[in-house]
């Protein structure tokens, strides 16, 4: 069953026959150029525009009113044609503001426009879809696109040079590795080029001046992605040079192709809107240019509005050119030249509004049947389809609905074609995203990798040697042997070189920020002894934690019930679509409560990321089993706002759902708690006040703690009380270092919810001085979007001033102040009038960030960001926007970029880089570095991390850890298996490095050892050599030799071995001491020797004067290959290693 079967049903309908036959007849010139087709509900027309692409196959072109539209009606018709990489193209608008040099523009649109323009001008035949912002940007003429594009292919003879010569006269700009369009990058024989067309940057490989090869790579990873033939590069099509001379997107349309508007009267005035809009933003940038003496341009540069957009009557005049079909309501119903508009009536309707009430979908269903129509549910997922299935049980069987996995934005019901088919995500009102192709959104910015990256006189932490100070890579000969090492500088000018195959002990040193850690000196205990007190002093910690887990482990809890048809119709009916993470949290949860044990779950989800949610299902489930559930919150505003939530998820069923906060009289709260007493109340929402001594629960079941981070000591003591025997779901976005660590031990479970939900995207961060242009423009930009902003001022003595300022310079917004100084009322009445759009600009303190949902407000604004707040703050904040559709802007401003602290510049980069959504645990990781990542329990750790850097720190505890599990606790885990061999070293006398030649970027070659060095297994080795040829070109001897010296340091772990050493044409494999590794010579060392005897080489076993160890010595190995090949050989069989690999 798939869409083709409704497809096909409508085409057997009359309308389809008379739709074909009139265009057939338009096309040749015989027909009245306007067909008005009336009744077309839903996405019918989309149905409609398919089958006339079909027969007769006219080239269409489909306006409609605005970009959303524009993405749906391309998004039904993907899922209707079978080829749509080849019969659909849409042409988007490029979202800039007109006349704004400031703004920050997303080069997507401009790709895809480029791209469009690209096949447009080949000459295409198939179906169109564009929209009113979209036609009303005049586009670059034919010949333009053509003078432009430059075409390259496998064979030609170009040289390199003049290939980046031409790159640079059209503005590419060259970069080390390109990662968003517009750039390039060129690395000896290779040239990497980011075009404004096609999905993938290009990589060109020259041998001398021929194009040897063509491939697309990934930006994000850098390796190729396919092998082209040809590539076309083309510049920035709109940027000023190329856009001289433009034309109507019409223009390139053939004589001949139909017309499809949707609400035309409408599409009309969103011209001339668009027009009018970009005329008064001219004349004020030509203000601006003619009194600024500085600037750049001057008024001339300036191209006029009637150059770069359409206006009404322009757009007018071009529909009347081509005959067309008016679909929509609002259609001015004109003659043309004297001769009626003819129109075909369908008589369909919209799909009937359900609200989630799935006893009104069973009666439609019902009544459906007695009219002779034939239902359709589409379902956006396969989980949505079992979820109605599991609803509609008997109706399915009894065939009066049939369930198909595809999406079209909307359903209809259309008598005349006995059809009725309706969309789940309607039935649910749940928000439904276009399923249009997305095409990967470029960012450059600094990632994880970067903060990780080591540049010279960075602290670092060896963790056999203590702390040093990194001193760049050093090539050294070793025997006549070039190899590269890290160098190393600790105290009294003492050097360690750190061989690349030992790179993995090395780590950035993290603590708190702007504390300078004291260099160690090689050679004496104190590293050691630094070591040994940090583990003992976190083992005393982990210890009162392990004891507290266990208890809960060993008391009983309640065993919930499983999953009932209410709750799967309660989840059913959830507005968007699960991602993933969400879902599994959810399932995680709902385990966790069906077991024996009291439930003790973390879910760590970005702000806005449905962890709410998760806790609606939780609570649902419990209440169903006839249990209270309390859920604490830190905020009044927050408790209203998840009392709003949770009473409307659940209004369908017997809930009662409670709130006790300030905003309730005296008398409201004492008649709440009798009630709760009484067990009259299934879900209690509340701040601290829930944790008072006069609630009392008549059989609590679930306690919920939302941003537990938020409550003071004592509120926490209670808590710990209550979670001893009560299941307990802590929900928090920014999971604070305490928290964090506590679930690294693997005290807690811990569900992280990172994917963003499908129609979100990242904010816009940007870090300004303070300005008041830029303030204005960031209002009136939100404003005529008909957005609103967050002013953040989190001060109250100077709030009003700061609210003052603003109106002063946006005389015309409606401007609201909040802070928590405010009377109860007088706060609740300004925030609910801005949640119901009567204020546009809020200035408030930062409590909004305890989770106040306004998806209209995409901009925010904080003031004085470097020294009032901090990180997991700023990054909750930011959360507060973005919640909608529309791409959210945040400005964090301080008073002047140089006065900050090292600290605060270093928080707010973090917040810049992490500008992705799902980025709060990456963000909760830098705080733990920044904030000396506090204790388990406390602040006596920080010492600690200060001695020894965080991510020795890590390793510490998480050895201490394992070390209480198997010596004191072994009871309450379960057993562990082979104890871990010991690091092998590894030493070859063949030049083993990576050439300045073959990579020249020092960062990216450090980067590289770091990655040889850390592979945990071969696969990953060669993964890395197929990344390296792909990057870089053909890898030479030196860097064949490094990655088998690392494919040797893993055979040699597997077998348990010290070191490797290769030298003199001889294999030398050192074996531990009887003390070091007792389990080596139970399992290991007799299997070893009977390989050994087996060789077809000589061998000897000698004692090692200097270092105290056995070693055995293979003669006559001439090659490091052959050495390899000996080591594999001498791997013991998969029964004898199990062990020794899992190790």
């Amino acid at each position: 069953m798939s869409l083709s079967t409704i497809a096909n049903r409508i085409e057997t309908t009359s309308a389809v026959s008379r739709l074909r036959g009139w265009t057939a007849e338009a096309q040749r010139g015989d027909r009245t150029p306007t067909l008005r087709v009336k009744g077309a509900a839903g996405s019918l027309p989309a149905f409609l525009l398919y089958h006339l692409h079909r027969e007769p196959g006219a080239p269409l072109c489909c306006l409609v009113p605005d970009e959303d539209a524009a993405a749906y009606l391309q998004s039904d018709l993907e899922q209707l044609l079978s080829d749509p990489e080849d019969a659909l193209l849409r042409v988007p608008a490029t979202q800039k503001k007109p006349y704004d040099p400031e703004q920050m523009s997303d080069s997507t649109p401009l790709i895809e426009r480029a791209d469009a323009l690209q096949r447009l001008a080949e000459g295409f035949d198939g179906v169109l879809v564009t929209s009113v912002p979209a036609v009303g940007e005049l586009v670059p003429p034919p010949q333009a696109v053509q003078r432009e594009t430059l075409t390259v292919e496998t064979g030609e003879e170009i040289s390199l040079e003049a290939l980046a010569d031409r790159l640079l006269e059209q503005d590419f700009s060259p970069v080390e590795f390109v990662e968003e369009p517009g750039q390039f990058a060129r690395r000896g024989g290779i040239l990497d080029v980011f075009p404004y067309a096609g999905s993938y940057p290009i990589r060109i490989d020259f041998f001398g001046d021929e194009i040897d090869g063509l491939r697309e790579f990934d930006p994000q990873t850098q390796r190729s992605v396919s092998r082209l033939t040809t590539a076309r590069l083309v510049p920035n099509l709109e940027r000023e040079e190329a856009a001289r001379g433009s034309i109507a997107l019409f223009e390139y349309l053939p004589d001949h192709t139909v017309l499809a508007t949707v609400d035309e009267a409408q599409v009309r005035e969103g011209a001339q809107a668009q027009y009018d809009e970009a005329v008064s933003a001219y004349e004020e940038r030509q203000t601006e240019l003619e009194d600024d003496d500085e600037a750049e341009q001057t008024p001339k540069d300036l191209t006029p509005p009637d150059e770069r957009f359409l206006n009404g009557e322009q757009l007018t005049e071009a529909l009347t050119r081509h005959p067309r079909l008016q679909f929509g309501t609002f259609t001015e119903n004109v003659s043309t030249n004297g001769t009626p508009t003819d129109t075909l009536d369908l008589e369909a309707d919209p799909q009937p509004s359900f609200n989630s009430d799935m006893d009104l979908v069973r009666k439609r269903l019902d009544e459906n049947g007695d009219r002779d129509l034939d239902t359709f549910i589409l379902c956006d997922s396969q989980g949505q389809s079992s979820r109605l299935r599991d609803l509609l049980e008997s109706e399915i069987d009894h065939g009066w609905a049939r369930l198909i996995v595809q999406s079209l934005h909307e359903g209809f019901e259309w008598p005349g074609a006995k059809l009725a088919v309706y969309t789940d995500h309607q039935i649910f009102n749940r928000y439904h995203r276009p399923s249009t192709k997305q095409r990967e959104k470029y960012s450059g910015g600094m990632n994880l990798r970067d903060i990780k990256n080591l540049t010279p006189g960075d602290f670092v932490v060896h963790v056999d040697h203590g702390i040093g100070k990194f001193d760049g890579m050093k090539k050294i000969t070793v025997r006549g042997n070039q190899q590269e090492a890290v160098r190393l500088n600790f105290a009294d000018d003492d050097v360690l070189y750190v061989n690349v195959h030992a790179l993995h002990k090395l780590n950035k040193y993290t603590g708190k920020e702007g504390h300078q850690p004291t260099l160690t000196k090689l050679g004496s205990e104190q590293w050691e002894k630094k070591k040994q007190r940090t583990k003992d002093r976190v083992k005393n910690i982990a210890r009162d934690l392990i004891k507290l887990y266990a208890k809960r482990k060993a008391s009983d809890g309640y065993a919930f019930s499983s999953d009932t048809t209410w709750q799967r119709e309660m989840e059913a009916s959830f507005e968007f679509e699960d991602t993933p993470d969400q879902a599994e949290a959810a399932e995680a949860v709902k385990g966790d409560m069906e077991e024996p044990v009291p439930m003790d779950r973390l879910v760590c989800g970005d702000v806005g990321f449905g962890k709410t949610e998760v806790a609606v299902r939780a609570a649902f489930k419990a209440v169903q089993d006839g249990k209270q559930v309390a859920m604490l919150v830190p905020t009044t505003i927050l408790a209203q706002q998840h009392h709003e939530t949770f009473s409307r998820r659940m209004e369908r069923f017997p809930v009662n759902v409670e709130v006790l906060s300030r905003f309730r009289s005296r008398a409201e709260q004492k008649k709440v708690l009798e009630r709760l007493e009484k067990g009259q109340v299934d879900v209690l929402i509340g701040t601290h006040r829930i944790t008072s001594d006069d609630v009392e629960f008549d059989d609590l079941g679930l306690l919920v703690v939302d941003e537990e981070q938020r409550f003071g000591v004592k509120t926490k003591e209670k808590l710990r009380k209550m979670r001893e025997a009560v299941d307990t779901l802590t929900l928090t976005a920014t999971p604070i270092p305490r928290t964090l660590q506590f679930s690294l031990l693997g005290a807690r479970d811990l569900s992280l919810i990172e994917t963003p939900p499908p129609n979100r995207q990242p904010i816009e961060t940007e870090i300004h001085t303070f300005d008041e242009d830029l303030i204005r423009d960031a209002i009136v930009y939100e404003t005529s979007r008909g957005g609103q902003v967050f002013f953040i001022h989190n001060r109250v003595k100077t709030i009003n001033e700061v609210a003052e300022m603003v109106r002063a310079i946006v005389p015309n917004v409606r401007v609201g102040v909040g802070h928590g100084q405010m009377s109860a009322n007088e706060l609740e009445d300004v925030m609910v009038d801005f949640l119901n759009e009567k204020l546009d600009v809020l200035v408030s303190t930062s409590i909004i960030e305890n989770g106040v949902d306004i998806s209209n407000a995409n901009t925010m604004i904080i003031n004085h960001a470097g020294d009032h707040f901090g990180l997991s703050e700023i990054h909750q904040l930011r959360g507060r926007v973005g919640r909608s559709q529309r791409k959210a802007f945040c400005y964090l401003l301080v008073p002047s970029v140089h006065s900050l602290t090292d600290d605060a510049r270093e928080r707010l980069k973090a917040v810049e880089q992490f500008s992705d959504l799902g980025s709060g645990f990456d963000i909760a990781m830098r705080d733990l570095d920044i904030r000396g990542a506090g204790a388990l329990l406390g602040a006596e750790q920080s010492g600690f991390i200060e001695d020894v850097g965080y991510e020795t720190y890590h390793k510490i505890l998480d050895q201490a850890v394992k070390e209480l599990r198997d010596e004191e606790f072994d009871d309450v885990f379960d057993g562990e298996a082979v104890p871990p061999g010991p690091e092998t070293s590894v030493d070859v006398e063949e030049d083993a490095y990576i050439p300045e030649s073959y990579l020249r970027d020092n960062t990216e070659r450090l980067n590289l050892y770091r990655r040889i060095s850390d592979a945990p297994d071969e696969t990953t080795l060669v993964d890395l050599l197929d990344e390296m040829e792909d990057r870089f070109g053909d890898a030479p001897g030196p860097v064949q030799n490094l990655l088998t010296g690392a494919r040797l340091r893993l055979l040699g772990e597997q077998l348990r071995l010290p070191k490797v050493l290769y030298k003199n044409e001889r294999l030398f494999l050192y074996l531990p001491s009887e003390d070091a590794d007792p389990y080596f010579y139970d399992e290991v060392f007799h299997p070893l020797l009977e390989k050994l005897a087996l060789l077809d080489r000589e061998y000897v076993m000698k004692d090692d004067v200097e270092g105290g160890l056995m070693r055995a010595i293979i003669q006559d190995v001439p090659t490091l290959d052959d050495a390899l090949g000996i080591m594999e050989g001498l791997l013991l069989e998969e029964t004898e290693t199990v062990a020794t690999v899992e190790a």
